[in-house]
């Protein structure tokens, strides 16, 4: 399917590749036109605020910047569907509620492409702060404990009652 982008939770940029080539590096793999390629990397970068850091190498680079690198590389691919693999979890706690406000601007953008997201995570509390939609799965082997819908407005505050009462009940699915 070629209207989906993957976010890693570990990153996975090439070191030897500036923060423009590893976001422009699927749009190369399509054989889209070095011109088009930088236009639209560029976008992205400035669109997770990377603007200004395009000639850096992963290295020079924080684990938030690396994992916006990441989220610009799958924007720039222009998805129907973003899918994230716990982008999250390799990120202290201050950056990574940062980054996931962040996303859920990205994902509210109309100018952007992206008309859904799929996202894994272990952390009930982020699945509820960001999703619209919860579905629970068991152990192995996997079967869903549940579909539970996400009714809060948006922004959501974590102390809210209606919030607690949610990361509860998904708490318990988990250990009845």
């Amino acid at each position: 399917m070629e209207k989906l982008a993957i976010v890693f939770q570990s990153f996975a940029l090439f070191p030897w590749l500036t923060v423009l080539q590893n976001v422009a590096l699927g749009l190369e793999a399509r054989g889209v036109p070095e011109t088009e390629r930088k236009k639209r990397a560029s976008r992205y970068i400035d669109k997770v605020g990377l603007d200004g850091f395009e000639e850096a190498l992963p290295r020079e680079l924080s684990g938030g910047m690396k994992q916006r690198v990441g989220i610009a590389r799958a924007l720039t691919m222009e998805p129907e569907l973003l899918c994230m693999d716990e982008p999250f979890s390799s990120l202290d706690a201050l950056t990574a509620q940062n980054l996931r406000e962040e996303v859920l601007d990205l994902w509210r953008d109309e100018t952007l492409p992206v008309s859904s997201a799929l996202m894994v995570t272990h952390g009930i509390e982020e699945a509820v702060f960001m999703a619209d939609r919860v579905i629970v799965l068991s152990r192995r082997p996997a079967v869903v404990l549940d579909d539970v819908r996400i009714d809060l407005t948006r922004p959501r505050n974590m102390k809210d009652e209606a919030f607690t009462r949610l990361v509860d009940k998904i708490y318990s699915l988990l250990f009845q």
